[in-house]
C-alpha cells in the first residue's frame, strides 16, 4: 500500500499549494494530471485486464488483439511498426483518458480540483481506467464532448457518441440513454424504478442476461465468468449505499436546479447509472455499461455541494463521497484484487 500513501500524499500537498497558495493555481491541476497518467502508465500488471491487453499488444496478429475494435489493432500495428513497447502504449492510454476526463472537468465543473479528487476517491474512477482502458478511452471522449449535449449542439454531440464507439462497441448505448435525460422525470417515478430494480432486477433481468450471453461478441467471453466480478461490486452493502445516495441527490434536487438547472441532467444521469446496476448486478459485461452514465458524478458531486446553501446538504454530498473512499480502498487493500500490489517500471 506504500505507493498509494505516496500518491495520495504528494496529491494532498498539491490540493493544499493550490488552496492556499495562488501561485500554483494555474499549475495544480495539470501536474496532477501528469502525476497520475505516470502512475497508470508505469504500472506492471494492476488492472484485472491488463494481461489482455499486453497479451493483445505482444500478439498483434493474435487472437485477443483480433478481438478489439479495428482502431486499437490499427494502433498495436503501429506501435509495433515504430519499435515501441507495451509501456508506452499504456501511458499513451492513460494519457489519452486523463486528458479527456480532465478537459470534461475543465468545462462542466464548478470547481474542478473538486471533481479530480472526486475522480481519484470514488470507487470505479481513476483506478478502474486502469481496468476498463478501452471502455475509459470512449466514455472520456463522451465525458468531453456532453458540453455540445448542455449547449443544444445534439448533431455534433452524438457524432462524437458514435466516434467513441470506434474504440469500445458499448459507447452506443449512450445513444439510447442520452435522449431519456433531455426531458425532467418526476422523482415518484425514480425512486419507484430504484426500489422495483433493487429488489426484484437481479430476479427477473437473471434469465434475460444468460441469454444476452450467447449473443455477446467473444470479445466479451472473459468477462462472462462470475468470479470475475469485484467483491466490492457484488456487495448487498455497496447497493445499499449506491441506491442511498441516489435518494439523498434526489432530496436536494428541486432546490438545486432552481440555482442551476444543467444539475438536473447530472442527478439523473447518475440515478441512470444505477438503475442499470441494480438490474444488471450479477451479469460482468452488463454492468459495465453503468459506467457511461456514472462517470458524470465527478461533476453531480463538486456542482451540488458548491450549489449547496443547507448544512444537512453539504455534510450528505461528504458523506456520499467519504463512503466512496471506503469502499475504494477495501479494493486497493483487498488481496484478490491486482491492485493490491502496485508495481512499476521506475522501481
Amino acid at each position: 500500500m506504500l505507493p498509494y500513501f505516496v500518491l495520495f500524499g504528494f496529491l494532498a500537498v498539491l490540493f493544499l499549494a493550490d488552496k492556499y497558495d495562488d501561485r500554483f493555481k494555474p499549475f495544480v491541476f495539470w501536474i496532477s494530471g501528469l502525476v497520475l497518467v505516470i502512475f497508470s502508465g508505469t504500472r506492471i500488471g494492476m488492472g484485472r485486464d491488463y494481461k489482455i491487453y499486453e497479451n493483445a499488444y505482444q500478439f498483434p496478429d493474435g487472437k485477443t488483439a483480433h478481438n478489439f475494435e479495428l482502431v486499437w489493432q490499427w494502433i498495436n500495428k503501429v506501435f509495433h511498426s515504430l519499435g515501441l513497447d507495451f509501456h508506452t502504449w499504456l501511458t499513451l492510454v492513460s494519457f489519452v483518458t486523463i486528458l479527456l476526463i480532465f478537459i470534461g472537468m475543465k468545462k462542466m465543473s464548478k470547481n474542478y480540483i473538486f471533481s479530480l479528487i472526486a475522480f481519484i476517491l470514488i470507487y470505479r474512477g481513476y483506478f478502474e481506467t486502469m481496468n476498463s482502458m478501452r471502455q475509459y478511452v470512449a466514455m472520456g471522449i463522451i465525458f468531453a464532448s456532453f458540453p455540445l449535449f448542455l449547449s443544444k449542439k445534439y448533431l455534433y454531440f452524438y457524432i462524437c457518441i458514435a466516434f467513441s464507439a470506434l474504440f469500445h462497441t458499448s459507447a452506443l448505448v449512450m445513444m439510447v440513454l442520452i435522449p431519456l435525460a433531455r426531458k425532467r422525470i418526476d422523482n415518484t417515478f425514480l425512486v419507484v424504478s430504484l426500489v422495483v430494480t433493487w429488489v426484484l432486477g437481479a430476479v427477473i433481468l437473471q434469465p434475460i442476461a444468460d441469454f444476452a450471453v450467447t449473443l455477446l461478441p467473444e470479445r466479451y467471453g472473459f468477462y462472462i465468468k462470475k468470479e470475475f466480478i469485484p467483491a466490492v461490486s457484488s456487495s448487498g452493502f455497496f447497493q445499499l449505499f449506491l441506491n442511498i445516495s441516489v435518494l439523498v441527490f434526489l432530496a436536494m434536487r428541486s432546490e438545486l436546479e432552481k440555482k442551476d438547472p444543467q444539475i438536473n441532467q447530472y442527478i439523473f444521469l447518475y440515478v441512470l447509472s444505477i438503475l442499470i446496476y441494480n438490474t444488471t448486478i450479477s451479469f460482468e459485461v452488463g454492468i459495465r455499461l453503468m459506467f457511461y452514465p456514472f462517470v458524470f458524478i465527478f461533476i453531480l458531486i463538486p456542482n451540488a455541494y458548491v450549489l449547496s446553501e443547507k448544512l444537512w446538504q453539504k455534510g450528505a454530498i461528504i458523506a456520499v463521497l467519504a463512503v466512496f473512499t471506503l469502499f475504494l480502498f477495501k479494493d486497493l487493500s483487498n488481496p484478490v484484487e491486482s491492485y493490491a500490489n502496485y508495481r512499476s517500471i521506475l522501481f
